[in-house]
């Protein structure tokens, strides 16, 4: 019986080994391993990484895009700027008075004279002309001048206009039959476009103050700028004798038939005195005086 009972056991030892070698088997056993879901994942990763790369560039492109379009909008409103400033300068030009010249010619006598255009006032442009027109050719009447043997020629200078007054100054000389030299001619006319009428030297200065200013050391002359001899004419001048002659500064100081002895005129807050010289010295000296106001 003890004999059975130990091959017994070992029996049941040996199949509790073989077994356990089954076991050690199974576990050393290695499994399959699918590579095919990595592959589709790499695959989809790279189709996500062109996908957003793709998204990106057109988002980097949508957003040059737009800054061009910003660029070209912004571009666009400049020029329209630009049109708009042509535009105002277009209207500005139209608000201007305009100006030619002509040229009264008779036998020997040649006077320019302003022609005017485009006044605020339209229906003053007529008269405001033949205004202009008469007092730059009165001098032939003035002087009872005959054109068939005495000499004038006379250039006018618009020195200012704007578009309420304009300024002339006419130049040149006047040869009359019989006279040993011709003689240099300086006068001015200032027009209130607005009114029509004439601006003359009482209407912004005062003939005392001025005849004491021109005998005064502050005396500053314009043309010529710089002669002792004329400074000294003026200044041997009796003071009374001065002031009625400045008086009768103007074609608004004197009437019909008599040309004035001295004119005037006003530029940039400046007032000038056209005076008479002796011949020698040039017929003529202009005469500058800057107010203390100025």
């Amino acid at each position: 019986m003890k004999k059975n009972r130990g091959k017994k056991e070992l029996y049941i030892l040996a199949a509790a080994m073989l077994l356990a070698l089954s076991s050690l088997s199974g576990c050393k056993k290695r499994e399959a391993v699918d590579l095919t879901g990595i592959h589709e994942t790499e695959g989809e990763t790279m189709e996500a990484t062109n996908a957003a790369g793709e998204e990106s560039d057109e988002e980097n492109q949508a957003e040059n895009g737009a800054e061009t379009m910003e660029e070209s909008k912004e571009g666009n409103a400049q020029d329209g700027e630009g049109s708009g400033e042509s535009s105002g300068s277009s209207s500005a030009q139209a608000l201007s008075v305009r100006s030619q010249i002509a040229t009264e010619t008779n036998g020997k006598v040649s006077i320019e004279y302003p022609i005017l255009s485009n006044l605020r006032d339209s229906s003053k442009t007529d008269a405001v002309n033949e205004l202009i027109k008469t007092q730059a050719t009165r001098i032939i009447n003035d002087y009872e001048l005959d054109p068939e043997t005495d000499t004038v020629a006379v250039t006018c200078n618009i020195l200012s206009l704007d578009r309420s007054r304009a300024v002339f100054t006419y130049e040149g000389s006047m040869m009359t039959e019989g006279a040993a030299h011709p003689q240099a001619l300086f006068y001015t006319t200032t027009v209130d476009l607005d009114l029509g009428t004439l601006v003359g030297f009482s209407d912004y200065a005062d003939a005392q103050t001025m005849a004491e200013y021109i005998l005064s050391d502050e005396c500053r002359l314009y043309y010529p700028s710089a002669s002792d001899e004329v400074l000294a004419e003026l200044k041997a001048m009796d003071k009374t004798a001065l002031t009625d002659i400045l008086k009768a500064c103007d074609f608004t100081s004197v009437s019909e038939g008599t040309f004035p002895q001295s004119f005037s005129y006003e530029n940039q807050g400046d007032i000038y005195m056209v005076l008479p010289v002796s011949h020698a010295l040039g017929d003529y000296a202009i005469v500058r005086y800057t107010p203390d106001t100025k």
